[in-house]
Parts: structure tokens; sequence; C-alpha cells
């Protein structure tokens, strides 16, 4: 099916919404609830003032939330890397996946990152979730070999790209 929302730049508004739609997308994944802690992370993303959070909006509301931030020396604990984007979370509600919207909203984020003038965009991702691995291999990331932990000591990847 053809992607039949519309990417926008969401507004305080658009946060709830956004942060519902990251809980749908991570229940799903998981198959169980969403950690409180992962969801304070992906809020403080969003209210990061130099973060930027676009939304895909469908007939039936936001269906899909994507962040993108200033990239951090020492995986997010150093200082700003100039020209690096970080690309904090994207996430697509379940009944909406396989519709091309993760698709549009990685474009989205790359277009935005790219007006700013960054060169580089790196993320991180679930080394078991090969649906995100698709979508971010398809829009020009490639990993880097390194790896790490998340908060449930799952293995996460870490990918880049030039813009």
């Amino acid at each position: 099916m053809k992607n039949t929302a519309t990417v926008r730049r969401g507004g305080r508004d658009g946060l709830e919404p956004a942060l519902g739609v990251w809980r749908a997308a991570e229940e799903a994944r998981r198959d169980g609830p969403a950690s409180p802690e992962h969801g304070g992370r992906v809020r403080a993303h969003m209210e990061n003032p130099t973060a930027f959070l676009l939304v895909a909006e469908g007939a039936e509301g936001i269906v899909g939330m994507a962040v993108g931030m200033q990239g951090l020396a020492g995986d997010g604990a150093g200082p700003p890397i100039r020209d690096l984007c970080h690309v904090g979370a994207v996430f697509v509600r379940p009944d909406r996946w396989g519709e091309g919207v993760g698709g549009a909203l990685v474009d989205a984020v790359l277009a935005e990152a790219r007006s700013r003038g960054y060169d580089r965009a790196q993320l991180w991702t679930n080394a078991q979730n090969a649906r995100a691995h698709r979508l971010y291999e398809s829009h020009g990331f490639a990993r880097t070999g390194r790896e790490g932990r998340d908060d449930f000591g799952e293995t996460i990847m870490h990918y880049v790209r030039r813009l």
C-alpha cells in the first residue's frame, strides 16, 4: 500500500500524539509493555532544544514520528559534533507498517538535516529489528560495525550516512 500520510514539522501540540505512536510501535515490536524510562528518553529527545520533530499525519491523525538533533561525541555524552545529525527516533503506528510512512519520515529528517547544514547523519537501532535495518539501509545508511546495549541490555547497532 502507498503512503497516504503527509510529513510536516511537529510542534508542542504533536508531542503527546507522537509519544502515542512511539508507545504503540514499541509495544508491538516487543510484544509487551513499553518502558516508562525509554518513553522518558524519547520525550527528552523531542524536547531537546537542538531537536526537530517531524510527524506523519493521515486521516486518522498522527501515524508516525521522527526526531533529528545535534550529534554529540562520546555516544551522546560529549560535546557537539558540528556536522553530525543524530536521528534519535523513527516510529510508525503498527497498523501503518509497510506503507512507506517510515521512508517518508527518514527522507524528511535527512532533508531537514541538510537544510540545517549537517553533512552526516547517524542512528542506533536494535540489532534484532530487521524492519528498521531494511528501512535505514534502503535510505543510504551503512552499518559501522559498532554495537552497544540499550536500556534493556539488548544489542543495538550503529549506522551512518553522508548527506
